[in-house]
């Protein structure tokens, strides 16, 4: 910089100079002609002839300083021409990195091209997933999906990022994500912890009136796409076992201008709105008794293949599964239970307030041979599972078809979920091990269960609906506590009725829970419930009419 000041003077000290140089010629003259008359008395004349001399001086010593200006100016040059490398090889200082926080960046399609394969006729991606708009509400990207699904999986109130080393580094969740700056490669470690404690009291058998503590979850796991293919692998630790959840691929693509995915691998079902919904992610501390009793043999999990497509307002998913990774086979060469699952939504209405959400659901399964069949539905918590619905052991199953609707609504605040669903049982007409006279043998029932419940936000938050899936997510809550708000507080209550009667030894149930959640932070909150409930049992330990009651907390928190 000094330098260029340096020759920046000397350049115009240059100008100045040859202005100066411009009337030597006529100050010659005037020498000469003063030289002509100097022996002229004049004092006029003579005061004349000694201003010309001075002046002529003057420029003189103005010329030998600008020679030496021009001489050390062309020499700092070259030197400084020989010394410098071209930029392309210079050596610059490293500009420290700085933690940046703003609203959150554009999300893109990982992969994304503008090329016609990728052209989008209708849809426009990425979809925002939460409503009402007029609450500018982003809710996250539910815990059992794959990271590439055309939207953010960011909470925009508690987003920081940096750049290092042309990587970028954010913080939405507690944990960091590391992508590259067009999202075409990231990788973030994903995992949830749930700590309950419940007190169960009022019913008449004292073996189901206990205080206890459960892990619920402790799971952790990784989760990374490159370009269109993303992966997840999480494992738990619930209930004294270790166990292999999520482990899957996705291939995201467009098709017919809507987004599609492609999965492989242990895959969680999608199965009714709140059987779709991770642990972490329901109002209550468990879901409601539609997705806890229409369920297949084989559990929430399954090894197989699943199909998805997105559209603006609506989605389809497909599966095909087996058993899941978890599930021991005891007899050498016994066949999986193949289950068919198919589930979609639909949002007929949606304005700036509120919207109105339609589903249906249902699956087929083909049961492997087993030596009987039995079901427990857990009536109260899992700090107490010994209070529930039970039936069986009977005849083993041969197949079961199941189907349910569900429909939910926003308004403001508010919101209201009602799910129905009914499951046809089939048993076998023999089973191996079992003589042919044993009860039950070739029966056939239905078990119907039903659920509703609603909910409201007294702190103002958008319901933690996931639109583009149709199902719970965590919501983004206005005024964290890490920010010096008092955090979300919500308030619920549900009813759930199953009738199991026209299954042998069925029988049944209803339960009424009230529940409150404070959300600390988007993703960390505390859950109090309490549940009433009312069971008939044909079978099991526990025969007869009995109620009973149970307080439960959680800690909960996702990352």
């Amino acid at each position: 910089m000094t330098l260029r000041c340096f020759s920046a003077a000397a350049q115009t000290n240059t100008v100045r100079s040859a202005i100066l140089i411009v009337p030597l010629s006529t100050l010659g003259v005037l020498l000469h002609s003063a030289t002509a008359l100097a022996s002229t008395s004049d004092p006029a004349v003579q005061e004349l002839i000694r201003l010309v001399k001075v002046q002529s001086q003057q420029i003189h010593e103005l010329q030998s300083r600008l020679a030496k200006v021009e001489k050390h100016t062309t020499h700092a040059t070259a030197t400084t021409q020989n010394t410098v490398k071209p930029p392309s090889v210079a050596r610059t200082q490293p500009v420290p990195h700085t933690l940046k926080s703003g609203p959150v960046e554009p999300v893109k399609f990982a992969g994304d091209t503008p090329s016609p394969q990728f052209a989008m006729n209708s849809a426009a991606y990425p979809l925002l997933p939460a409503a009402p708009g007029s609450y500018a509400a982003v809710s996250n990207m539910p815990s059992g999906s794959a990271p590439v699904m055309g939207v953010a999986s960011q909470i925009p109130s508690s987003s920081h990022s940096t750049t290092i080393g042309g990587l970028v580094l954010k913080w939405g969740k507690g944990l960091p994500q590391i992508t590259t700056p067009d999202n075409a490669y990231s990788f973030r470690p994903r995992g949830r912890i749930l700590v309950d404690y419940g007190s169960a009291f009022g019913s008449r058998f004292p073996q189901q009136n206990v205080s206890r503590t459960v892990m619920r979850a402790a799971r952790l796991g990784f989760e990374g796409n490159v370009h269109q293919l993303s992966w997840v692998l999480e494992g738990d630790y619930a209930d004294n076992k270790l166990s292999v959840m999520s482990a899957f691929m996705t291939w995201s693509d467009k098709m017919g201008g809507h987004l599609v995915e492609y999965s492989l691998g242990n895959k969680f079902n999608e199965r009714g709105f709140d059987g779709s919904t991770g642990s972490d992610q329901t109002v209550f501390l468990d879901r409601d008794i539609v997705a806890n009793a229409i369920l297949p043999v084989k559990g929430w999990y399954g090894i197989g293949g699943a199909f998805k497509i997105f559209g603006d307002n609506w989605h389809v998913a497909a599966q095909i599964t087996g058993n899941d990774v978890n599930t021991a086979n005891l007899t050498n060469n016994v066949r999986d239970d193949l289950t068919y699952m198919l589930r979609s939504h639909y949002i007929p209405w949606r304005n700036k307030q509120g919207l109105v959400h339609l589903g249906a659901w249902g699956f087929y399964e083909d049961v492997k041979p087993s030596s009987s069949f039995s079901q427990n539905v857990r009536l109260l918590a899992r700090t107490d599972d010994a209070f529930s619905l039970q039936f069986g052991p009977v005849m083993p199953i041969a197949n079961s078809m199941a189907g349910g609707l569900e429909a939910f609504g926003i308004w403001r605040s508010a919101w209201a979920l009602s799910e129905f669903g009914v499951r046809h049982i089939q048993m076998r007409d023999t089973a191996a091990g079992l003589p042919a006279n044993t009860p039950f043998h070739g029966a056939a029932g239905t078990e119907e269960a039903f659920s509703a419940q609603a909910g409201i936000f007294l702190t103002g938050e958008t319901p933690n609906y996931f639109a583009h899936t149709g199902q719970w997510a965590t919501p983004r809550i206005l005024h964290p506590m890490t920010d010096g708000g008092w955090g979300g507080w919500e308030v619920a209550a549900r009813w759930d009725w199953i009738d199991a009667t026209h299954i042998p030894t069925g029988g049944r149930a209803w339960t009424a829970t009230v529940g409150v959640n404070w959300y600390l932070l988007s993703f960390a909150r505390l859950m109090l419930n309490y549940t009433h409930a009312d069971v008939t049992n044909k079978t099991g330990n526990y025969k007869g009419a009995n109620s009973g009651n149970i307080v439960g907390l959680r800690s909960a928190v996702t990352f």
